[in-house]
């Protein structure tokens, strides 16, 4: 990775930080504040930092994929209204048999696209799909979109449920637009918190429900595709250590001890 990137990526996370924390207000209470009124506060404004992660991994892919080539799409995958019942149906169909017996995605795409040519798409309006099932990052290179969500690290069952739904709208959406559209969708894991295989830490989750080979990016996965590079994470994870060498922490003294 270019040295004028990596500035840029490690300026991106001092700024998102920085962001989070300005202003920053506990608006709840626990009863344990009466004991460890520090400790709390600190847990409380780590743990939303934490999930608040995704829109610096967002940053993070966009400055990594501009600099391999690809074009950031600002055009958002929207839901069709009415709703084509032979789309709807093909959809949740194949919802619910990925989740009981499992299809590979590419036949997943290959059934949806035959649904949406077969279906009435004039005088659709498009509209936002529901809170949270958006897509973080689109991306395209040539004629083929790409589309991402960056997820937590360690999902659960139910969270893998979802992903298969959210994934297979994504591509019904997109469809309904426009039939002939090269769409590849993905869920990506930022990176791996386990001291083993992340696939193998998760494979009893996974179960049916999600195709390995198409639907998920974990760790380099990603991050490679982003940057055309190889072992792009570990360069991204010494900007973190960087961060903690300079004692980047100390500018936040204030409001954690207010």
């Amino acid at each position: 990775m270019k040295q004028l990137i990596k500035d840029k990526i490690k300026e991106s996370l001092k700024k998102a930080i920085k962001d989070f924390f300005k202003n920053k207000e506990i608006k709840t209470f626990h009863v344990l504040d009466y004991i460890f009124p520090k400790e709390r506060r600190i847990r409380s404004l780590i743990g939303g930092l934490e999930t608040s992660m995704g829109f610096v991994w967002e940053t993070i892919a966009k400055i990594l994929a501009e600099s391999n080539g690809f074009e950031i799409v600002s055009e958002k995958i929207l839901s069709p209204e009415p709703f084509p019942p032979n789309l709807r149906n093909e959809l949740d169909m194949l919802i619910a048999v990925r989740e009981k017996d499992g299809i590979t995605t590419l036949e997943c795409i290959k059934r949806l696209r035959n649904a949406a040519n077969n279906s009435n798409l004039n005088n659709l309006k498009f509209s936002k799909p529901p809170t949270g099932t958006g897509v973080d990052l689109h991306l395209r290179k040539g004629e083929i979109e790409y589309v991402f969500d960056v997820k937590t690290t360690q999902p659960n069952v139910g969270n893998f449920k979802s992903f298969n739904k959210q994934l297979l709208e994504w591509y019904t959406y997109r469809f309904a637009k426009d039939p002939n559209a090269k769409l590849e969708a993905r869920i990506a894991i930022p990176f791996n918190p386990f001291n083993k295989d992340w696939y193998e830490k998760q494979q009893s989750k996974i179960k049916k429900c999600l195709d390995i080979e198409r639907d998920l990016l974990v760790e380099n996965e990603f991050w490679d595709f982003c940057s055309g590079q190889s072992n792009t994470w570990e360069q991204i994870r010494e900007l973190f250590i960087e961060l903690g060498e300079e004692n980047f922490s100390q500018e936040f003294q204030d409001v954690f001890d207010p």
